[in-house]
């Protein structure tokens, strides 16, 4: 879930008044950080209360057979990677005191119900500290969101029960058991499946939310918004057990998401969401992987309605649940995270210098690159590795008080600042035996990655998807589009600098929204941290579009979307323009 993903948050096509509820109930977070932009690491600094990159745990192979005998960086690496970089290990480690074991070893009952995603059977939840595991297993989404659900460790219910409803089902239930005058204080984990892939949703939802326009223009999944609504009425049935039962005076709520909204899966031939005005989604170190929904009631301690703008992380949770129970951590216990109590009474801020997230992988469906950042105040540093001159590491600074979106890279002007934040960043590396990536002995410049080697004939200079066909003629580039993700793309720009302005003449009997992507000589591939959509008018009439590029560095490559459904479209010509308005590059067909 991304932190646009919520009217709390801003959005205007999803709806969430449960969501809406719970934060008039407590303080609401607008600088909450996953420790990583992937789940199952942001699941271990949960569980432990340490940074992914302390455990190894920076990539979700949780699902994947555990090899805890495999080095973590290996010796070469593909001969289109500039660098080395680590595997990820698989599993929780045992030896690790979870949050889990803390509680229970304090008398408190642990429930577990939903994702897991932290190893196989020999790291499950029940070996973790929790008495309760309804759903947990090493499975990253759910098989299927409707009954048979394939899961180890849930029960079928009757064919086409919702997963989403089920897991509900099973945590009203505990915490009506939990009321009883019996039973110990209990800590629960209720982690959704939803709203990860296989994307699905009720079909009677799903109807409802293709009849919506977003206002603003950037979401509109239909079935994104049916899951995020089957989600948001959980937390509703949550919320009125609580009270029905009385447990709501003396229960702590915490609510957040392991990384940001996703943008690189296609669903209805679009992405999922769209965490606009943040810089990115879901697997990769912007704003948008990282940056997350966050609501925390205590009633009692925080002011309901309150809101916090101070910067917490996912390992804080470790030491600030321990901290509310009153349970201390065993002496000698490494813990990464602080305690936000201070935060949360409204008694002060937090005696901590600045966050990081170490993320040293590849990640072509994103295009992330190897990275470490480190935000500390309104700025945030990244370090990408092999970038610079010489596979040395290259930098992107930005003031996030001015730019949330992430578009101003001001590391050239600032060279202070960048060396001050690096130093920050190594001294992290360094206390937490984080893998950094290393020079690839096997790289070779002239090497494709094997998505890439097949090309498909360039008509004018740009290249089809497979989705489309191209062809020429009478003063036009012509597409005839056959599915889903029609695009076309060239890669003779000419190291034109960024940022700029494309702006194209097009006429479309297609449908569905547009996107621009582009590279840099310091990127590689495509990817939805750099892209900007826009909406073309599919009524068969020519029409103007200008879409402004935040491109810093050299643009190597452009990607055109201009739809996302079948049919024909027509251009006229396809411009690149400087800032001074001057024309850089133009295509006239």
């Amino acid at each position: 879930m991304g932190w646009m993903d919520s009217t709390v948050y801003g959005s205007r096509y999803y709806r969430t008044p449960h969501l809406e509820r719970l934060a008039a109930r407590g303080m609401m977070f607008t600088d909450a950080y996953a420790a990583n932009p992937l789940c199952s690491p942001t699941r271990a600094s949960i569980m432990t209360g340490k940074y992914p990159c302390r455990l190894g745990i920076t990539m979700p192979a949780g699902h994947l057979p555990a090899q805890p005998d495999v080095p973590l960086l290996g010796k070469t690496a593909p001969t289109w990677h500039k660098m080395v970089c680590p595997r990820a290990r698989r599993f929780l480690p045992l030896g690790e005191y979870t949050v889990a074991e803390a509680f229970r070893d304090a008398g408190y009952a642990t429930a577990f119900i939903g994702k897991w995603h932290l190893g196989h059977a020999t790291w499950w939840p029940k070996k973790q500290g929790f008495d309760v595991n309804i759903a947990g297993g090493h499975y990253p989404g759910p098989p299927s969101y409707f009954s048979p659900y394939r899961i180890k460790t849930l029960t079928d219910g009757p064919r086409g029960e919702y997963i989403t409803d089920r897991l509900t089902d099973e945590a009203v239930g505990y915490l009506r058991k939990a009321a009883r005058a019996d039973h110990k204080p209990f800590m629960m984990c209720f982690w959704h499946y939803a709203v990860h892939a296989p994307f699905q949703g009720k079909a009677k939802l799903i109807r409802t939310y293709s009849k919506l326009k977003d206002p603003r223009g950037m979401q509109g999944c239909a079935t994104m918004g049916a899951m995020l609504q089957s989600m948001d009425e959980s937390l509703g049935r949550v919320l009125d057990t609580l009270d029905k039962t009385k447990l709501a005076d003396n229960t702590i709520v915490i609510f957040f998401s392991d990384n940001g909204g996703n943008m690189y899966s296609r669903v209805e031939g679009r992405p999922p969401t769209n965490n606009h005005p943040l810089r990115g989604g879901k697997g990769i170190i912007y704003e948008g992987g990282v940056r997350e929904p966050c609501v925390v009631v205590w009633p009692g301690a925080v002011k309901p309605g309150s809101r916090s703008s101070e910067v917490i992380s996912s390992i804080d949770w470790y030491p600030t649940m321990l901290a509310m129970a009153g349970i201390k951590p065993r002496p000698g216990q490494q813990i990464d995270g602080v305690s936000i109590l201070p935060v949360l009474k409204g008694a002060g801020k937090l005696d901590r210098d600045a966050v990081f997230c170490h993320y040293p992988h590849y990640v072509p469906a994103t295009g992330n690159l190897p990275a470490t950042s480190v935000r500390q105040g309104n700025w945030k540093l990244i370090r990408l590795y092999g970038q610079g001159p010489g596979r040395t590491c290259a930098y992107e600074l930005y003031n996030l008080a001015d730019d949330i979106g992430e578009t101003k890279n001001l590391a050239a002007a600032m060279g202070d600042k960048v060396k001050a934040l690096d130093a920050l960043i190594a001294a992290h590396l360094k206390a937490t035996g984080a893998i950094v990536p290393i020079p690839n002995p096997a790289y070779d410049p002239a090497a494709t990655p094997p998505g890439l080697r097949r090309r498909r004939p360039s008509v004018g200079g740009w290249t089809p998807s497979r989705h489309c066909r191209l062809s020429a003629g009478r003063g036009t580039l012509r597409l005839r589009c056959t599915g889903g993700d029609p695009y076309l793309h060239t890669d003779r720009v000419g190291a034109v600098a960024g940022p700029v302005t494309v702006t194209l003449r097009a006429k479309s009997t297609a449908g569905g929204s547009g996107q621009v992507f582009w590279t840099t000589t310091a990127t590689e591939r495509f990817g939805r941290s750099r892209a900007v959509t826009f909406q073309p008018t599919h009524d068969g009439q020519w029409h103007d579009y200008a879409v402004k590029l935040p491109a810093a560095g050299a643009i190597r490559a452009i990607r055109l979307d201009p739809a996302t459904r079948a049919g024909q479209v027509e251009i006229e010509y396809i411009r690149l323009i400087k800032t001074d308005g001057t024309v850089a590059k133009a295509w006239e067909f």
